[in-house]
């Protein structure tokens, strides 16, 4: 296997015989789509995105095909993005080609999916494309993208990535040179030619190569142009794939302590009868402490019964209150795949119940709980846990714990923007939506729903929530979970930060450099794939805010349904759009610097329900 080379835009004198098998490919071509009209893909949206890309318009089939032919003898490299129209009138007319073009909404879930992925891949040549896809499959994960045939295939992976950089790149119509730079940049799509290529797979990989879409190519390739890596044997397939680097690797993670064997997270759901209970006694307690640890370990005291009390000491910093809280919550989980065991906090106390045939050492309760914060949060080295039944001890310390929750949830309560230290930073979306970063606070929690401690203590404590997310280039070997200093407060009502500004410039690659919490209109939070719902401003039925939910089938008064603000917004800052999650409706920092609930004038029925007493009575529903 030998190295990349070349890249987007790269030009040099092909030689004779390359010569030559170009213009035999463009001939075929020029055949295949002799006498044919363009015929629209499976999308409303972008029907014809090679012809937009390349011209601006859908050209007319013969201003196209007279181009190819002016300049396959004179420049052939220069007839290449051409020929990919060609492609795609010769496309449009095939039997079974609409399968492979997803729809508009699947397109977006396809981009969204992608962040799971190493990336897309097409495979050309003679070659058993099973055998190919096995032998990348057994070490990653690639969507496969094929079409009715080898050449189709092809164009249904260069459909899919100008569509992509259309809505995730915003690049404009017929600016095919910036398309380029942004497939090669950030398209996560290769081409694979595996076997013997004919000429017309040869010129399309080449075209592919120009358009910026890397490929792995035979040892006899016959271009010396393009970005590409040579490999011939099926392993070396595997191995060339992910050495690009817009292809997602795994973040690499360092040893995470592991649970004990005897936890299944099947027993988890497993029903039994319960026959003891302890821990629902007014002086049992649970509470989560930040403190030094000389002895990490468990320490038990008094025999099991009724009442139960456990105090957890963790050596980390800052863990504050929302910290404690959330990590707290996850540790009290695992107890639960214990077979025959079910735990769970109840305010400040943590309930234990037994099956009839369970007999659990109490030293395995503290043992649980400190290898679940050792595994969910690897970065805290040392815990210790204190697990009391002794009455006497119970008696003496429960006073102090109650004030200790107490102090918590005052903390937590009264915690403002303003107040907190650090905000947290989430780049989990951003192998798809390069532009994307979300900012979280717990004024304004993430878009996806996900609990503002997940992401807190992630970027703290611990690493992304799902190892399989991978991370390209603009994030190598970085936590997609992190925090950042806020630095100057620039806007008090909106929620800007110089801090927060530079972070979102840092972690955007430049892309996204300004970023207002609270404010739609001028740098609003950018969005992801994943929002629970779509904050708009609008003119109807009023001038004001308009709030709609995930997937609704109906239309804002303006005329927007669910997609056509979903593709707006996708992956990037769309002024006068932002995403949420259902938990900003609650928010006391809700669109301050509109007025919160004053300014807004429609909301879809799932928000009112949700919103409840907060809707005000003017404000239009669905």
């Amino acid at each position: 296997m030998s190295g990349e080379s070349g890249g987007h835009g790269r030009t040099e004198d092909l030689g004779p015989a390359a010569r030559t098998i170009l213009n035999r490919g463009m001939a075929e071509l020029l055949r295949l789509a002799e006498g044919l009209e363009f015929k629209p893909m499976n999308s409303d949206r972008h029907p014809l995105p090679l012809s937009l890309a390349v011209y601006g318009r859908v050209p007319a089939p013969d201003e196209v095909r007279d181009q190819v032919c002016a300049r396959m003898g004179s420049d052939p490299v220069a007839a290449l993005l051409p020929a990919l129209v060609l492609l795609e009138l010769h496309a449009g007319h095939q039997p079974g080609i609409a399968p492979a073009i997803p729809e508009d909404p699947g397109f977006l879930s396809q981009a969204f999916d992608s962040k799971r992925m190493n990336g897309w891949l097409s495979v050309i040549g003679d070659a058993d494309r099973k055998a190919v896809k096995d032998a990348v499959g057994r070490r990653w994960q690639f969507r496969m993208v094929q079409g009715p045939d080898r050449r189709t295939g092809v164009y249904a992976l260069l459909n899919v990535l100008c569509r992509y950089a259309v809505v995730y790149g915003r690049i404009p119509p017929g600016d095919s040179h910036a398309l380029g730079h942004f497939i090669e940049d950030f398209g996560q799509g290769v081409v694979v030619g595996a076997g013997r290529l004919d000429d017309l797979e040869l010129t399309l990989s080449l075209a592919a190569m120009k358009l910026g879409v890397p490929a792995v190519v035979p040892p006899d390739y016959p271009f010396p142009l393009g970005r590409r890596i040579t490999a011939g044997t099926m392993d070396e397939i595997a191995d060339a794939v992910v050495a690009f680097p817009t292809v997602r690797r795994l973040l690499d993670f360092p040893d995470i302590p592991g649970l004990p064997d005897y936890l299944d997270d099947r027993h988890a759901r497993e029903a039994f009868q319960q026959s003891t209970v302890w821990g629902e006694t007014l002086g049992s307690f649970l509470v989560l402490r930040r403190g030094p640890v000389a002895r990490p370990g468990v320490e038990v005291t008094g025999d099991p019964a009724g009442p139960l009390g456990v105090i957890l000491t963790a050596d980390a910093d800052p863990l504050d209150a929302f910290d404690r809280e959330y990590i707290e919550g996850e540790a009290v989980g695992a107890l639960s795949m214990i077979h025959g065991v079910r735990a769970e906090r109840d305010g400040g106390r943590l309930l234990v119940r037994l099956a009839g045939d369970v007999a659990l050492p109490p030293d395995r309760i503290g043992e649980v709980l400190v290898a679940a914060i050792r595994h969910e949060f690897p970065k805290i080295a040392r815990v210790r846990a204190e697990v009391i039944f002794d009455q006497g001890r119970l008696a003496s310390v429960a006073p102090g714990i109650r004030s200790e929750l107490e102090a918590r949830r005052y903390e937590m309560e009264t915690a403002t923007e303003e107040s907190i230290p650090r905000i947290v930073t989430c780049t989990g979306c951003s192998p798809f939506a390069p532009d994307h970063v979300c900012i979280v606070t717990h004024e304004s929690p993430p878009q996806c729903g996900r609990p503002y401690g997940m992401i807190k203590t992630g970027g703290l404590y611990g690493y992304d929530d799902m190892t399989n997310i991978h991370h390209r280039a603009l994030h190598a070997g970085m936590n997609s979970f992190g925090t950042t200093e806020k630095g100057d407060l620039l806007d008090p009502v909106a929620g800007e930060w110089s801090g927060v500004n530079a972070a979102a410039s840092r972690l955007t690659g430049g892309r996204t450099t300004r970023i207002q919490l609270h404010r739609l209109d001028i740098a609003p939070r950018t969005g992801c794939g994943c929002f629970g719902l779509i904050m708009f401003t609008t003119e109807r039925p009023r001038k004001g805010i308009g709030i709609m939910h995930r997937g609704w089938d109906g239309r804002a008064p303006d005329g927007r349904s669910w997609w056509d603000l979903h593709y707006a917004l996708a992956g990037k800052q769309a002024p006068g759009l932002a995403g949420a999650s259902d938990g900003y409706l609650f928010s006391r920092r809700f669109l301050a610097a509109h007025g919160g609930w004053k300014d807004v004038v429609w909301v879809s029925p799932r928000v009112a329900k949700i919103a409840g007493d907060r809707l005000p009575p003017a404000v239009q529903v669905g």
